[in-house]
């Protein structure tokens, strides 16, 4: 596959709105986990990373805009907070690639969104607003029902009319959504694919289930909210879920240079496989298969790695697995993190905005520490605890893996460097 340049992100996560915020998490090892609470639902409570307050209007003040964008923004009000966050997220990422100022043909740019029944929350709240009125049912409910309402927003926002779909992958979705937007562009249809992330927003009922399931770390399993997502730790005893937005702006070479942008970073290889089950069980194969297929497609050795992003959920057999497939895929002594630990699990969103992060390391040159690793798990792997400055990373490893085998890994360049 053709390689991609990164033109420009956003990000909106629970420690800051904007990539900068989310930068500088990563620097200071910030989180911001606490307690989420459904009072009304038998007064259940579970560990978790919220956004503090998210005002799109608010923050439309603040972005760089066209005065005509900055008003059509402004009337998407009766959208998902989702929807709400990926806008902001999308308005970045085509700041950052300066496409305000030097446009791409509307025709020739897609968009593809990761996750699916992403708004739980909001369409449980919509359905006990009207049990007794059913009749008269917010009509928008109608449209905002669909994963492809975030598509039709943005598009509509940024003026997108090549094709656009969504990608439901599990916890894989939103990397799923970068690999097939990598596909794309091997067309020849395309200069630039915006890839978006939008969070899922997690009811009483699927944190409980979660919980139930025993994927879920919880309050009593000892210490405060924010000493329970322990990846790659011998005290790992589950996820921590995680408000998570991002989107990702790729555009071919010669697009980019003819708008004389210098990009850092390139989409250079990515994979995927299936383990051939249904289950939440890992396995080894299928991770490692997806791994190789990434490091045959960007045209290096596993050698050449030397920085993973683990999908590094604190599953103890998840971490496990990721670890003995990382070995079996010869990826080997090389730094590893996990952003999870920083930033809770974003579920469907979690391979972008992971990504994000590794694009961020990777031009920044830095590696961020894993938050709690203090008794780190056996492994040939460098498990890096605390910040690492000053670090050059030539080729990263973003790795996401999904409940029913679904397995996907991304293959970053650093576009610095003499091949």
């Amino acid at each position: 596959m053709a390689e991609v340049e990164v033109s420009g992100y956003g990000a909106v996560t629970p420690v800051g709105i904007g990539s900068s915020n989310f930068e500088s998490a990563l620097r200071e090892g910030k989180s911001n986990f606490s307690v989420v609470e459904f009072p009304q639902q038998e007064q259940l409570r579970f560990p978790g990373a919220l956004i503090d307050s998210f005002d799109l209007k608010s923050l439309l003040k603040e972005l760089q805009l066209p005065e005509e964008v900055r008003k059509k923004a402004g009337r998407f009000r009766n959208v998902s907070v989702g929807t709400s966050c990926a806008i902001y997220c999308a308005l970045e990422a085509w700041i950052a690639a300066g496409l305000f100022d030097s446009p791409i043909e509307a025709e020739r740019i897609a968009i593809v969104t990761g996750g699916s029944n992403t708004q739980l929350q909001d369409t449980l709240s919509l359905r006990e607003k009207y049990t007794e009125k059913l009749k008269f049912t917010n009509p928008n409910y109608a449209i905002n029902l669909f994963d492809t309402d975030v598509n039709g927003v943005i598009s509509e926002l940024l003026n997108i009319k090549g094709e656009g779909f969504s990608v439901g992958g599990a916890s894989a979705s939103s990397s799923m959504a970068l690999v097939q937007a990598h596909r794309l562009f091997d067309t020849g249809l395309y200069d630039a694919v915006l890839v978006v992330a939008p969070m899922i927003n997690l009811s009483a009922y699927e944190f409980s289930s979660f919980t139930n399931l025993g994927a879920m770390a919880t309050l009593g399993d000892g210490g405060s909210p924010g000493q329970l997502c322990r990846p790659f730790d011998n005290g790992h005893a589950g996820f921590v879920y995680g408000q998570n937005n991002g989107c990702v702006l790729l555009e071919t070479r010669e697009s980019a240079q003819k708008r004389e942008r210098r990009n850092l970073v390139a989409l250079s290889g990515s994979g995927t496989s299936l383990d051939g089950n249904r289950n939440p069980n890992p396995s080894v194969e299928g991770e490692c298969r997806a791994m190789q297929m990434a490091i045959r497609s960007a045209g290096i050795s596993a050698a050449a790695i030397n920085y993973i992003n683990a999908h590094g959920t604190a599953s103890p057999l998840g971490d496990q697995t990721e670890l003995e497939a990382l070995q079996q895929a010869g990826v080997t002594g090389k730094p590893i993190n996990s952003t999870k630990s920083i930033i809770g699990h974003g579920l469907t969103s979690a391979g972008v905005i992971e990504a994000i992060a590794t694009i961020i390391q990777m031009e920044k040159q830095f590696i961020h520490g894993s938050r709690n690793l203090t008794d780190p798990m056996p492994s040939e792997m460098e498990l890096v605890p605390e910040t690492i400055t000053d670090t050059t990373i030539d080729y990263a490893l973003s790795n996401a893996f999904g409940f029913g085998g679904i397995n996907t890994a991304l293959i970053f360049k650093n576009l610095t460097i003499t091949t």
